[in-house]
């Protein structure tokens, strides 16, 4: 009867006492422990630390099948093998799931560009770019395994990246919303843009999402004829449902409107079809510290929260049939003074 591969684990999940002292030493050894001859040093510390802690059956995961889409003994396929060596016996996963997932991982990486070094791949904040941007297709509790995991392997290549806060997942978490000294930064970083196209992509960001609350997958997809301006301010379409925009965003609009084609959307050319994470990837790669638009989003919630808007209204203009997360949102909310307060119930109880 063969030992299964989830047997590879410690016993005190949190023990990784030899990992920590060991593991800067190591980690520059990721990706060679198989193509060139280590230092005594080093080689002591891989019999100890990694495959003489391995079974058999874990050993033949790190060791055997094709990764698809790696090339064979290419420094990627070695990389992630290494990793997954040196992961494996420090944690409660099975070999074969860790190595499924480190290579999505480690080759979702690649394509944004980073070196393949520890200290950048492991980092807390790779992990919870990957996180919070890739396998959107997932439900949450998926992507909050896929973290859980990698975190995990963090913990014992880089562990002085530990402990360090990621952004929540958890649907009983909201973003918060900016402040304004916050978005008065951002107004700024939207003109700091390089080109023309990424200047009005940012501010389109910042129209659309703070001004209308239009949601980032839907801010692609925006056009000229879904903006309609007239006497009574500009009005936004949005999915298929009317949002009035902020007066403070109007001109910005006006501006958008006279600057971007009317041939496409405002956003311009989409090379893609899921769009979910479009608005992360620009900010990402802008220049400056960029906005999250589901935060600019909140923002506009927070804002008609504040003052007063009819909650049914509200919900209309947001696209929901209901807000479960009204309470996180309260929270960011101010409470009138003892005088506005008493107005307000009073003229309710006399209507």
């Amino acid at each position: 009867m063969q030992t299964p591969t989830y047997l590879n684990r410690i016993t005190k999940f949190d023990d990784n006492s030899e990992m920590r002292e060991h593991s800067e030493l190591l980690s520059e050894h990721l990706g060679r422990f198989r193509s060139t001859e280590p230092a005594p040093k080093v080689r002591r510390l891989l019999e100890k630390l990694t495959y003489a802690a391995l079974t058999r059956e874990a050993r033949d995961v790190v060791t055997g099948d094709r990764l698809p889409g790696v090339e064979p003994g290419s420094a990627l396929d070695i990389f992630i093998r290494d990793c997954v060596t040196l992961a494996a016996p420090n944690t409660a996963y099975a070999a074969k799931l860790l190595m499924t997932q480190v290579s999505r991982y480690v080759m979702w990486c690649t394509q944004q560009g980073w070196p393949l070094t520890a200290d950048v791949i492991f980092s807390v904040r790779a992990i919870d770019i990957y996180s919070t941007t890739a396998n959107q297709q997932r439900s949450e509790g998926t992507r909050r395994n896929y973290r859980s995991l990698l975190m995990r392997v963090s913990e014992v290549l880089v562990p002085d990246e530990h402990p360090e806060r990621p952004t929540p997942l958890s649907s009983r978490q909201t973003a918060a919303p900016y402040t304004a000294s916050e978005m008065e930064q951002f107004r700024s970083w939207a003109g700091s843009q390089l080109t023309t196209l990424k200047r009005d992509r940012a501010m389109l960001m910042l129209v659309l999402c703070a001004g209308a609350g239009v949601r980032p997958r839907e801010l692609p997809r925006v056009r000229h004829e879904d903006v309609l301006v007239d006497d009574a301010g500009i009005l936004i379409t949005a999915a298929g449902r009317q949002v009035p925009l902020l007066a403070e965003w109007e001109e910005w609009m006006l501006v958008l409107l006279e600057r971007r084609p009317r041939d496409e959307a405002l956003w311009g050319p989409l090379n893609r079809r899921n769009t979910s994470n479009l608005t992360s990837n620009f900010t990402e790669n802008s220049f400056g510290r960029g906005p999250r638009a589901d935060r600019l989003r909140h923002t506009w919630f927070t804002h008609h929260l504040a003052v007063g808007v009819p909650m049914k209204d509200l919900l209309r203009a947001a696209g929901v049939g209901k807000l479960q997360q009204l309470h996180l949102l309260l929270e960011y909310v101010d409470y009138r003074d003892d005088a506005e307060y008493r107005r307000i119930f009073r003229s309710e109880v006399q209507r």
